[in-house]
Order: structure tokens, then C-alpha cells, then sequence
């Protein structure tokens, strides 16, 4: 092995803007190299191949959207297939260079500064080195260095980082915040170019990313302060009754934490976009932070990431820790409008110039208001005068065409443009066909797929098509019993949908069929309308009844019940309140549904379309409805996902509605008119077509036709 760097000071290259008053300081650690290693179990933690990308694609998005003077500290180690990483030793991250990274930012953090650690690589865990505050056979989670291999080598443990963030809010009085990309525990993928982040290839029934490889004990500070910043954490945890589904660090006002995935779970890469490769969870947080903007809580982006990620993967589950509300990349939440600059005008060819390109993560297809000179409140809809559409990309400007009735004397240099749109929701899949060659004798796999592949070309809609390069959206496979399987990117079968026997009439289309269920699912549960003004207007609230209540009594007040994790956890059986409160100023109508686990969307609130189209909320009133949480025979655990929809206008969401997976979907019949048919009705005359002809769709509504979307999810248990 390579011998390690020694230097314990803070050799880590750095970039930043004039370090004069609140500094935004960063510290970005990306590992795809490690050095040959075995755990003592028998598995090792392999060359990953998407975090220094990962690394680098944050750092432009840090650039792009974080004011005022900043300070980028990055740690890599890219994988160059020459048996050493590229770059300076001093910028590898070993442990030496990762304590010496971080003892360097709580030295340089001043009050009122601003702290972002991002961290992607192999997760692992070790025996609690502190059993009295871990309880009895407890686990540390760890952030693995690339030289792990090395026996003298320490992992970096939960109570490290404990440490450095306690001290980092001590000295800066305001938000750390932290971002793992990284395994909670083991877990084998199948198909193609997925890949857990953690270690893979132990021995049978052995935990395998429990490192007991003998280290030396001592850690970034003495046990003692270790042990007192955990106790920290832990009594703000236990003043809030908060259960996190992730044990890598207590919640804590100290920090926001935003975790790949659940305990249990594995983080996946894969390629995302394209040859791209990528964590998983790091491409919705980017996507989210392009989309949304950094004028938005954790929480809102949060919700994005979760729905991007857990409708693709249902086996990975990221996880929100802290205070949700901060605002992202910042201290507080400031509604801040950021509009780029027309700096040209073609008149003879419809287009203009605008200050903003592609390190801004703007991409061809991108959406712009424009503005009359001297806007600042963009909610004043008689000062936009027109649209564009950005159709060239540069490094720092565009060229936009001027949208359909957009006069373009009214255009003028200087005029304020506002972001609208990044770009549209790709509208088709890839499916792999995954082909085995561990299959029992007398299974005519070539033949079943051959099948399948002739049902996705002339039944898939065009909304399936083959897989041919990249992250495929699913894969089908014969199992051992000789039945289709539908598994989603990492070779997990996709939760509740049932095999098909390969010998079943039609069964090749049945799957198809089930494919294009899970797909119209997906596709309405990431649905939603970040730039409506009415997503700040619409607040929702999950709330347990008030003792003695029942079925046919008023239903209002209770107890808001907060969220574990992700969602919020109820019994089997027991009613629970959600209450929608219309903040805004003008009547909106709300329609409430259910998108269950079965892949089914039920309607809870109007009850069914004969009850209405919607329930109309007052300005700055409320509506109250009840749900009871019931488990199937058999099931010991549930998941739905509760859809709010809002609109200022007429419209039609019963579309929305689907049977559970076992059963065909029936296209709906009714047509309504009104505000959310610029977006949400173009959508749905996409997913019910006989044949999806728009390669793309947009579903971002522009304004004067404002609707929004809440989410709820709730686990029963």
C-alpha cells in the first residue's frame, strides 16, 4: 500500500471570496479510491465510482447559490485506475487529512458564519467504544477513509463528528449543516450500474459493515468532551420526543442533518443522467436546490428529495434531522426573489439575452417571466409582460425565445427575469430485461423476455421503452419458480407487486400493464408546483383525535402529532384529524388523496367524485377531515402517502384515481376546465393517452394559474 501523508495541520486546498464579514465555509469530501482492505467478516469496501463527481457537481450548485464571501475546503480521491488517487497527498481523504480538515474549519469559524459539511463515500460501523451511552452491543456509524486498509488507521465516528459540531455551533451561533451520502448498512444490488455504498462481500449471516478490525482507541478529542457533545445532542433529542430512523446523529437545534437512507438501508449510486455517475441522493438534493431555489426550509427540499428518490428506489429512504425549518444554505427563511438581467434584445428573431448560464444550472428548455424594469414584488402579475424559453446555453449567459404572444416592445434591457421552469419531467422509462444464468433447468428465459420485449414495443404506450444505456427506471427478471418479476434499479423486487407466471395467458402484457401502474404512479407522486404562489399558503397538519372522540362527532382539535424521520407513525385501527389551514388571502379549492402502497390512489377527502370536485377553504380558514389507518390481513406495516392538492380555480383531480396494482385502471371520463389545466390537465392527457407522443411534459404551472401540493406520510404499524 501507498505510504500515508503524516501532516496533521490543514493541508486541504482552498477556494473562496474575500473572507469580510459571515463567511460561508464548506467542507467537501468525496472518495472513490480506497486502498486495498479486508474486514475481519470478510467483505471490503470496493472503489465507488460516483462521489468525486458528487463532490464537484456541489460545489458549482455552493457557487451558484450561496451569497457573500465563502470558503471551499474539498478532500477527493478519484479512482485514475494507476493504484494511487489523483492529487496531492495533502488533498486525499485519509483520516489524518479529514481530522485535519475539520479541526481547521472550528479554527477559522467565526460567529455568524455559516457551515456546510458534505461527505460521500462508504458508511460503515464499529463497536461502540461507548457502551454506557450506546446501551450494551451498540454500534458507532462511521465515515470511511480511503486508507482503511491500514490497520493504524481510525474510522471517523458519529461521536467525532458529534464533536466538531457541537464545537462548530458554539463558536459560529448559528446552523451546521450535514450531508451524508453514505450506507447505513449492507445490502447487494442486482442489474446494472447500481452500487451500494458500503462494504459488500462478507460471510454469510454476518453483519456486513461491522468493522472489529483492532484500532487504536483514541479519537479526535478526549473521551471525556466526546462523550459530554453527545450527551448534548442526545438531551436536545430526548426535550423534543423526536425518533429518528437514522442513528447517525441525534436531532439537535445544533445542526440539520439530511442522511441517505434509514439504518437498514443501503445508499445507492448509479447513473443518472446520461454516462453521469452519481449518488442517488445527492442528484435529487441538487435537482431540488436547482429547482427550488435556496430560498426555501429543509423541509421543502427535503420533501422533493424524498419523493424523487424513494419513487425510483423504494429500498432507500433518506432522512431529515433538525431544525427543518432553517432555510437552506442559511439561517432563516427570507422569501428572497432571485431574477437575472435581459442584457439583449434580436427583436427580428424573437429572442433576448440573459445574464445566467449554465454554471447557474440553467439548461435548454428553462422557463423565464420577464419583468418590467423595477419589479420587486413578482406576485404583482399585471407587471410580467411575457415568457421566454431558453434554447441556446453558455457558461454564463443565455439566449431565449420569446413565448406566444409575448410583445417584444415590451421588453426592455435591464428588465428583471424570473425563473419559472429548469426544464420538464422526462416522460418514459427505461426497462432492463435482467438476464440470469443461475436459472433451474427447463425456464425458457429467452423466450419470456423475447415476449416481454415485444409487449413493452407495442404496449408500453410509449411511455416504456428497452433500456440501453445509463440507470434503467426498472428491470423485469424470471425467477427461480419461472415468474416475471418487477424489481426496481437495484435488482430489489418492487414492494407489493406480485409475480407473474411466465405460462399465464397474456402475461407478458399483464407486466407491461403493471409497469405502466407503477410509472403513472410515480409520476403523480413527484408531481408539484414549487413556484405557485401559493405553496407558502397552504399549511397542513397531522393531529390524533381528543380523548373520548368517535366516528360522527365534530372533528377538531387533538394533539399535532409530529414526524418520525420521514413520516409520521400511527396505530392500526386509530382515526387521526389532517387539518388543511388556507393562509392566503382569496378562497382555494383542496382535494385530499391517498397514494397507497398497493399502488392504488383512493380519494379521502371529497369522499368520491359524487360528494363534489373539491372542498372550497376560505381565506385564512381551515377544513378538518378524518382517516382511519387499517393494515391488511397479514401485513404488520403500511406506508401511504397522503397528496393535498390546492387551487385557486376549477378543476378536476379525480384522474388521479387508480385501483391497487392487481387490477386494471380505467381511464377517466371527466373534463373540467379551469386553473390547474395548464399544468396538472396537460399531464393528465399525457398518462391517459393511448399513445404518449410528447417526449417531455411540463409540469410546473405559470403564473395566474396557481395550484400547489402537500405531502403526508404516514407508517402503520
Amino acid at each position: 500500500m501507498e505510504s500515508q501523508p503524516n501532516d496533521e495541520h490543514d493541508q486541504t486546498e482552498r477556494t473562496s471570496t474575500r473572507d469580510t464579514g459571515p463567511t460561508f465555509r464548506a467542507l467537501l469530501i468525496g472518495i472513490d479510491f480506497y486502498f486495498p482492505n479486508r474486514l475481519p467478516n470478510g467483505a471490503t469496501y470496493r472503489n465507488l465510482r460516483g462521489c468525486v463527481s458528487d463532490v464537484g457537481r456541489v460545489e458549482v450548485r455552493l457557487n451558484a447559490q450561496v451569497p457573500g464571501p465563502r470558503e471551499i475546503t474539498k478532500l477527493v480521491a478519484a479512482d485514475t485506475g494507476a493504484g494511487v488517487p489523483a492529487g496531492p497527498r495533502s488533498d486525499w481523504p485519509t483520516y489524518a487529512n479529514m481530522k485535519a480538515a475539520l479541526d481547521g474549519l472550528v479554527a477559522r469559524t467565526q460567529p455568524g458564519d455559516q457551515v456546510f459539511i458534505y461527505y460521500s463515500g462508504h458508511g460503515g460501523r464499529v463497536p461502540t467504544k461507548f457502551p454506557e451511552e450506546k446501551g450494551p452491543g451498540g454500534r458507532d456509524e462511521t465515515l470511511v477513509p480511503m486508507d482503511i486498509g491500514e490497520a493504524s488507521t481510525r474510522n471517523l465516528r458519529d461521536l467525532d463528528l458529534a464533536y466538531y459540531l457541537v464545537a462548530l455551533a458554539k463558536k459560529s451561533q448559528a446552523i451546521v449543516t450535514v450531508v451524508l451520502d453514505s450506507c447505513h448498512s449492507g445490502g447487494a444490488t442486482r442489474g446494472v450500474d447500481v452500487a451500494p455504498r458500503c462494504a459488500t462481500g462478507a460471510r454469510a449471516e454476518v453483519e456486513p459493515t461491522l468493522d472489529t478490525t483492532e484500532r487504536p482507541t483514541d479519537g479526535v478529542a478526549p473521551d471525556d468532551e466526546l462523550r459530554a457533545a453527545w450527551r448534548r445532542l442526545v438531551a436536545s433529542l430526548s426535550a423534543r420526543g423526536v425518533v429518528a430512523a437514522t442513528s447517525w446523529l441525534p436531532a439537535s437545534n445544533d445542526h440539520v442533518l439530511l442522511a441517505a437512507c434509514r439504518d437498514d438501508q443501503s445508499a445507492l449510486e448509479a447513473n443518472i443522467e446520461g454516462n453521469r455517475r452519481g449518488g442517488v441522493m445527492t442528484e435529487a438534493l441538487l435537482e431540488a436546490l436547482e429547482r427550488l431555489g435556496a430560498d426555501q426550509t429543509w423541509k421543502t427540499v427535503y420533501e422533493r428529495v424524498l419523493a424523487r428518490v424513494h419513487s425510483r428506489f423504494p429500498s432507500q429512504t433518506p432522512q431529515l434531522l433538525g431544525e427543518g425549518g432553517r432555510q437552506v444554505l442559511g439561517v432563516k427563511l427570507q422569501p428572497v426573489a432571485h431574477t437575472v438581467t435581459v442584457i439583449g434584445i434580436d427583436a427580428s428573431n424573437r429572442r433576448v439575452r440573459l445574464r445566467v448560464g449554465r454554471a447557474m444550472g440553467i439548461a435548454k428548455g428553462s422557463t423565464f417571466g420577464l419583468y418590467r424594469p423595477g419589479t420587486t414584488d413578482f406576485t404583482q402579475l399585471d407587471k410580467r409582460v411575457g415568457g421566454v424559453v431558453v434554447d441556446e446555453v453558455m457558461a454564463t449567459e443565455s439566449w431565449a425565445v420569446l413565448e406566444e404572444g409575448t410583445p417584444v416592445d415590451k421588453v426592455e434591457l435591464g428588465a428583471p427575469a424570473l425563473l419559472e421552469d429548469v426544464g420538464s419531467v422526462e416522460l418514459r422509462r427505461q426497462v432492463n430485461l435482467f438476464r440470469r444464468d443461475d436459472l433451474p433447468p427447463g425456464i425458457e428465459q429467452q423466450r419470456a423476455l423475447a415476449a416481454l420485449e415485444a409487449a413493452i414495443n407495442t404496449r408500453g404506450r410509449g411511455f416504456l421503452v428497452l433500456h440501453t444505456s445509463g440507470t434503467p427506471y426498472y428491470q423485469v427478471a424470471i425467477n427461480d419458480g419461472g415468474q416475471y418479476e418487477i424489481w426496481d434499479p437495484s435488482g430489489k423486487p418492487m414492494p407489493n407487486v406480485g409475480a407473474v407466471s411466465v405460462g399465464a395467458p397474456n402475461a407478458a402484457a399483464l407486466v407491461v400493464d403493471r409497469l405502466v401502474h407503477l410509472f403513472r404512479y410515480q409520476t403523480i407522486l413527484e408531481v408539484d408546483d414549487p413556484f405557485s404562489a401559493l405553496k407558502d399558503a397552504l399549511r397542513v397538519e397531522l393531529r390524533t383525535p381528543p380523548p373520548g372522540w368517535s366516528p360522527g362527532d365534530l372533528i377538531e382539535g387533538g394533539t399535532v402529532i409530529e414526524p418520525s424521520g420521514d413520516a409520521h407513525a400511527v396505530q392500526s385501527g386509530a382515526y387521526t384529524f389532517v387539518r388543511v389551514v388556507n393562509d392566503s388571502n382569496r378562497p382555494i379549492n383542496v382535494v385530499a388523496v391517498d397514494l397507497e402502497d398497493d399502488w392504488s390512489i383512493d380519494p379521502i377527502m371529497p369522499p368520491d367524485p359524487s360528494a363534489g370536485y373539491y372542498t372550497t377553504v376560505e381565506a385564512q380558514r381551515d377544513v378538518w377531515f378524518a382517516f382511519q389507518s387499517v393494515l391488511r390481513p397479514g401485513r404488520t406495516r403500511a406506508v401511504d402517502v397522503i397528496n393535498i392538492f390546492a387551487t385557486v380555480d376549477d378543476a378536476d383531480f379525480w384522474w388521479l384515481l387508480q385501483p391497487p396494482i392487481d387490477q386494471p385502471i380505467t381511464r377517466s371520463v371527466m373534463v373540467r376546465s379551469g386553473a390547474a389545466r395548464d399544468a396538472l390537465f396537460r399531464l393528465r392527457e399525457a398518462l391517459d393517452a393511448d399513445r404518449n407522443t410528447a417526449r417531455v411534459m411540463s409540469t410546473v404551472s405559470k403564473p395566474g394559474s396557481d395550484w400547489t401540493v402537500r405531502q403526508i406520510r404516514v407508517v402503520t404499524s
